[in-house]
C-alpha cells in the first residue's frame, strides 16, 4: 500500500497508542498492547498538531491552525508510521470495515500501515497442515481459523470418543464422528471461506507422512501427533521439512508431556529436531530426564483443557509468526523449547542451538543474515 505523507493526507493516532507528556517537551508514544514506546522532543506547535491527529482534518490544515512547519510534521509522521504509532484515515476505515478487524488491529501494532494488509494476506493464504487432531490439534485449528487462516489440511485417523471431551473442542454430538470431520465442521462455523482437506489416515512411518504432506503441499506444518510418540512423528516431519524447506511447529503431545511448548523449525535457519536431540543428550539436568525420549505408549496422563489451551495458543502464535514472514514478528521458539508449570503458572525454556554435527544449517550457527533470508 502506498502511503502519502503529503499535507493533503488525513492521519490519526492508532487506537492502541497513548501520547504521554513526560516533561521538558518530551512525549512518550506508548503502545498499550505491546508495551513498547518511543519518545520525541516536540516543539509546542508540533505537539499541538499531534494532539489534533483525529483523522478529520488534513495535515496541512492542522499545521496552519497551529502555525507548525509542514516539512517537520511530514518527517515526524514518517518516523511515527514506521513505529506503528500513526495510520492514515483510509487505513483505519478499511480496518474497521474488515471481518477480522481485531486481528488487523493487533497486527497493526507490529506492521506499519504500508505493510499491514500485505502481512495479513500472507497469513490468510498460508496453507496449514495439522498432523494429529486431538486435544492440542483441535484447539490449534480453531484458533488459527479465528485468526484469519483459511486453508487447512487435517490429518488424523481417529474418531471422537467420550474421553476426548474434557480437553478438546469436540462436543457430545461429535462422539463417533471422525475427528477431522468434527473439526472441519467447527472451522466452517467460524468462517464459510475456510477450506478444509480431510485426511482420515493414521501416521505410521516416515514414508506415510511424507506421502501425505507431499500431497497436501503445506506452507507450515503443525505436529500434534503423539502416536507412536511425538519424538517419532517429529523426526519424520523433520525429515520431510528439511528436504522440502517447509517450516514446522512441534505442538507437544499428550503421551509425551501435556504442557510441553515445542520448538519452531525453519529449515536452513534454525535448529532442527535432530539438533535438539544432540543438545538434550548432553544436558545433565535431572529435571529433563524422563521428559525426553519417552517411548512408553498410552501413558494415560491426567489432562486439563487449560493446559491444552496454553500449548495450542503458543503454537498458534508461532504459526502466525511464520505465516506473516517478516523480521518484524519473528518466531519466538526458534532454537528453544519450553514447559508450562501448572503448579507455579511459570514458563521455563531450554535453549536448543543449531549443531554443526547435524548439518541442517550452512555452518551450524544461526545468523541474522540467514534468518532474514527466510522471511
Amino acid at each position: 500500500m502506498q502511503i502519502e505523507f503529503s499535507p493533503g493526507s488525513h492521519w490519526l493516532i492508532r487506537p492502541s497508542v497513548s501520547v504521554i507528556p513526560v516533561g521538558d517537551g518530551v512525549f512518550d508514544f506508548f503502545q498499550s498492547s505491546t508495551r513498547r514506546s518511543v519518545r520525541f522532543r516536540l516543539s509546542s506547535e508540533i505537539a499541538s498538531v499531534i494532539r489534533g491527529l483525529d483523522g478529520r482534518q488534513c495535515l496541512e490544515d492542522i499545521c496552519e491552525v497551529h502555525n507548525a512547519s509542514v516539512p517537520q510534521i511530514s518527517h515526524l509522521m514518517e518516523a511515527l508510521h514506521e513505529r506503528c504509532a500513526v495510520e492514515p484515515r483510509a487505513v483505519r476505515d478499511a480496518i474497521d470495515a474488515a471481518e477480522h478487524y481485531r486481528v488487523l488491529n493487533f497486527l497493526g501494532d507490529y506492521f506499519p500501515a504500508a505493510e499491514l494488509f500485505a502481512a495479513f494476506e500472507r497469513l490468510r493464504s498460508t496453507r496449514i497442515a495439522i498432523v494429529g487432531c486431538g486435544a492440542v490439534g483441535s484447539w490449534t485449528a480453531v484458533q488459527l481459523a479465528h485468526s484469519g487462516f483459511e486453508n487447512f489440511t487435517l490429518i488424523d485417523g481417529d474418531h471422537v470418543e467420550e474421553s476426548n471431551l474434557n480437553r478438546s473442542i469436540f462436543l457430545h454430538e461429535d462422539i463417533g464422528a471422525p475427528k477431522v470431520e468434527a473439526i472441519a465442521s467447527a472451522l466452517h462455523r467460524i468462517s464459510h471461506r475456510v477450506q478444509v482437506r480431510r485426511v482420515r489416515e493414521h501416521v505410521h512411518d516416515a514414508n506415510g507422512i511424507r506421502a501425505l504432506l507431499s500431497e497436501a503441499r503445506p506452507d507450515v506444518i503443525v505436529n500434534c501427533a503423539d502416536e507412536p510418540s511425538v519424538d517419532l512423528t517429529s523426526e519424520w516431519i523433520n525429515d520431510y521439512s528439511q528436504h522440502q524447506g517447509v517450516p514446522y511447529v512441534i505442538a507437544g503431545g499428550y503421551n509425551l508431556h501435556l504442557s510441553l511448548i515445542g520448538m519452531t523449525v525453519s529449515p536452513g535457519v534454525s535448529a532442527c529436531f535432530n539438533c535438539s536431540r544432540i543438545t538434550l543428550d548432553e544436558l545433565e539436568d535431572k529435571s529433563l530426564q524422563g521428559v525426553r525420549r519417552l517411548w512408553r505408549p498410552k501413558r494415560n496422563l491426567g489432562s486439563l483443557a487449560p493446559l491444552t489451551g496454553i500449548t495450542s495458543s503458543l503454537a498458534t502464535s508461532e504459526v502466525l509468526r511464520l505465516a506473516v514472514r517478516s523480521e518484524r514478528l519473528r518466531p519466538a521458539m526458534w532454537n528453544r523449547r519450553g514447559e508450562f508449570n501448572f503448579l507455579t503458572n511459570e514458563l521455563s525454556f531450554v535453549n536448543l542451538p543449531p549443531r554443526s554435527e547435524c548439518g541442517c544449517t550452512s555452518d551450524g550457527k544461526e545468523t541474522d543474515k540467514e534468518q532474514r533470508s527466510l522471511i
